[in-house]
């Protein structure tokens, strides 16, 4: 009732203030049709005596007793309080001889710019004044006719209203300012402010509880001269609704005690089977299952009895909730949250009685593959599959999964000796079955790790954590095996965390470096370009191996960052070396994953402005294995842009030839494991032979890593590779000493 209340105060104001404005503006229209009115009259009375043959003879002859007297009587005769004559040689002829010249001059000067009426100020007084030409026959000058906007005309101009206006006159003084014209009322900054901003256009402006109406009196090329300002009092408009305020007052207040009276009338119906329903709620809140009399069939009634069957329906979800709380929905099994209560509480009975149990984690091979490749739908069938062996080899062991392909089994030696091992080969054996799809078989694999308590931790958490490191190594040895916990394993595990972070600060600190390796050119016998290595020099382990960080950057994706880097540092370093110089990088699998690889290279070519031909990208086969369109896309994309791109490691993957058919690369590298069997192993002589020829035939260049040998260089002579790499050139060297290099006689290529 109050929001109502105040509503309609509001409805009120606001139409209070649009009826202020529509009377102002019907008001204004009335005093401008009376103002104009008075112009017409002072006009009529003007033009008669500007025509006068005996007037017009006084002024231009200069006869001015003549020309007074005239104007005296014809003042007399049409009751005009003012009236005098500007004529055309700057001089003027007023009826008492008082006629400031400055004012003359002034007005000469208006009426030059067209001003032929509105208001005047002559001496103390303001006028409505017009203006009517003397002519004899050429312009001698200007009659003026003039009557006072004093306090009583000013009244008078209000009472023209049918409501109360107060009427006043606003007008620039000798400093510019704004003044009220013959009162000792001052314009306030706010007042000055609005008269300055408005654009005499009519507008209605509110200030303060007053509406105010503007209305031009006369204007010069300066602007607006004077101001008629009509002012109404919003105040005295709202207080004829003071009436209806109080009549919603009180029409609130009589309906305010209404509902009170009601209210109380039926709380007290109320407030007994309510209080037996909020009693029953209370119960229900606790887990007991309440179910109320229903004593009436009216709306109490009708909400007992819903009542009643909610708190059916609710023990019913609460048992259901409780089920899926605890269970996988896809499989049934325990979930994560009842695998972890039951390793507790299985763990609390270890130490009571000093017995053991084993946790082994599950994790299937090859799911991701079959998931991505046959779709979720399949994947998840997968699932539901392998659960369902995994029951039938397990019996009564607890086995749960914990989300994705993960299970965990947890043993206890309740029923007889622990056998992890046995267990653990039944269950890879029953996974490794082909399973049926559409007629077709799906292999997956598994691997375990295994955990045991109290040997390894009686702390379910750690217990896990062990299990999953013991899982990772198995994953590391090739899948489809099972390892157990060591304590190794945690060591290794917390020394790759302190890497990790290390290696977060290390990108941060700038610790990182690139080192180069020379490229020969066996045909030109020179430098050829220079292969970038990343190294990382640890402020207190010092030189840090490549191998040891760029496995974890690469599983924590901080790769992505550090290959930005190095790309960009190698560009920076090569502006530094000869044009015909390139420099090589090594670009992980992760960084193709990511989308800005493209945008990365080109933003480092165009900081730098070397050559897009000078910049080769070195890839691995192994990323053609996780999406052949995507990669093919990036590659074909910096191909475009004039980059080079390098197969390295070649010969040492599974389907080499298939991505020299698939890829047109610039060069393949020629891994060094061959290099280092060239001399003694006829079969890696044919291959390294093999590799230069197929190369040839392609159009690629050929390196050979590794190259630590003189005879292995003049093999590789014999064979056709066209580059070489390894110590016998140069070790890697910092980019100061590359500079140094290419500044050396290039013949090193003959040791």
């Amino acid at each position: 009732m109050v929001l109502v209340a105040i509503a309609i105060h509001l409805a009120i104001s606001n139409n209070a203030e649009i009826k202020v404005a529509q009377e102002l503006q019907a008001s204004s229209k009335t005093i401008n049709e009376f103002w104009s009115m008075r112009s017409r009259q002072l006009q009529d009375s003007a033009a008669p005596l500007a025509r006068d043959f005996g007037f017009r003879a006084a002024i231009s002859s200069g006869d001015d007793e003549t020309a007074r007297t005239a104007l005296a009587n014809g003042a007399a005769r049409v009751e005009i309080a003012n009236a005098f004559v500007i004529r055309q040689d700057g001089g003027s002829v007023s009826i008492d001889g008082t006629l400031d010249p400055a004012i003359a001059s002034d007005l000469w000067t208006k009426l030059d710019e067209g001003w032929q009426g509105g208001a005047l100020r002559i001496g103390d007084s303001t006028y409505q004044a017009v203006a009517a030409p003397i002519e004899a026959p050429a312009l001698v000058g200007w009659l003026i006719v003039a009557k006072p906007l004093n306090a009583a005309e000013l009244t008078s101009l209000g009472e023209l209203s049918a409501i109360p206006l107060k009427a006043s006159i606003a007008r620039h003084d000798n400093s510019g300012k704004w003044v009220f014209d013959g009162s000792a009322r001052l314009v306030t900054p706010q007042f000055e402010k609005l008269l300055n901003q408005s654009s005499f256009s009519g507008e209605i402006e509110f200030l303060g509880d007053n509406a105010v109406h503007f209305r031009p009196l006369g204007k010069s090329a300066q602007g607006v001269d004077a101001v008629l300002i009509l002012e109404y009092s919003v105040a005295d408009a709202l207080a004829q609704y003071n009436s209806l305020k109080i009549a919603v007052a009180l029409a609130g207040l009589a309906g305010l005690a209404i509902i009170l009276f009601a209210t109380r009338r039926i709380a007290r119906g109320m407030t007994r089977p309510i209080a037996a329903l909020q009693d029953a709620a209370e119960r229900l809140e606790k887990g007991e299952r309440i179910n109320l009399e229903v004593g009436s069939d009216d709306e109490l009634g009708r909400l007992t009895g819903a009542f009643n069957e909610m708190s059916a329906q609710i023990v019913e979800r609460e048992r259901d909730i409780a089920h899926m709380a605890f269970h996988d929905d896809l499989t049934g099994l325990p979930n994560r949250v009842m695998f972890t209560e039951q390793l507790e509480m299985s763990l609390r009975k270890v130490v009571s009685r000093k017995g053991h149990l084993a946790v082994l984690c599950l994790d299937l091979d090859n799911f991701k593959i079959v998931n991505d490749t046959l779709g979720h739908a399949v994947g998840d069938a997968l699932l539901q599959e392998v659960s369902r062996r995994l029951t039938g080899v397990l019996g009564d062991h607890f086995l749960a999964r914990q989300g994705g392909d993960e299970f965990t089994i947890l043993l206890t030696d309740e029923a007889g000796p622990l056998k992890p091992e046995t267990v653990a080969r039944a269950v890879i054996e029953a996974i490794g079955q082909p399973i049926d799809h559409a007629g077709q078989p799906l292999f997956v694999g598994a691997s375990i790790g295994i955990a045991m308590a109290p040997d390894d931790s009686l702390d379910p958490q750690d217990l896990l954590k062990h299990a999953d490191l013991a899982l990772y190594k198995s994953k590391e040895a090739g899948r489809g095996q099972f390892r157990f916990f060591e304590l190794t394993m945690d060591e290794q595990a917390q020394e790759r965390r302190k890497l990790e972070m290390a290696l977060r600060v290390a990108l941060q600190q700038g610790e990182f470096e690139l080192h180069y390796q020379p490229l020969f050119d066996l045909e030109r016998n020179e430098i050829s370009g220079f292969e970038a290595l990343l190294r990382w020099n640890h402020p207190e382990r010092g030189q840090i191996s490549p191998i040891d960080f760029i496995p974890i950057a690469e599983d924590t994706g901080l790769i992505i960052p550090i290959g930005e880097w190095v790309i960009q540092e190698a560009c920076r370093h090569a502006r530094d070396w000869p044009d015909h110089i390139r420099v090589a990088v090594n670009v992980s699998t992760v960084q193709f994953r990511s989308p800005g690889l493209q945008s990365v290279v080109i933003q480092a070519l165009a900081q730098t402005g070397i050559e897009p031909s000078r910049l080769e990208i070195e890839i691995t086969e192994s990323i053609f294995l996780e999406s052949n369109e995507s990669i093919l896309a990036i590659l074909h994309g910096l191909r475009s842009f004039g980059v080079r791109v390098a197969l390295d490691d070649f010969g040492t993957g599974y389907s080499s030839l298939s991505y020299l058919r698939s890829f047109p690369f610039d060069k393949i590298k020629i891994d060094r494991s061959f290099i280092m069997e060239l001399l003694v192993d006829s079969n890696a002589s044919a291959v390294v032979h093999a590799i230069a020829e197929l190369a040839r035939a392609l159009g690629m260049e050929t390196t050979a890593e590794g190259v630590e040998e003189a005879g292995q260089l003049e093999a590789l002579r014999l064979h056709g590779c066209t580059n070489v790499q390894g110590y016998l050139f140069s070790r890697p060297v910092n980019a100061t000493d590359a500079i140094a290099m290419l500044s050396e006689s290039p013949q090193r290529a003959t040791a």
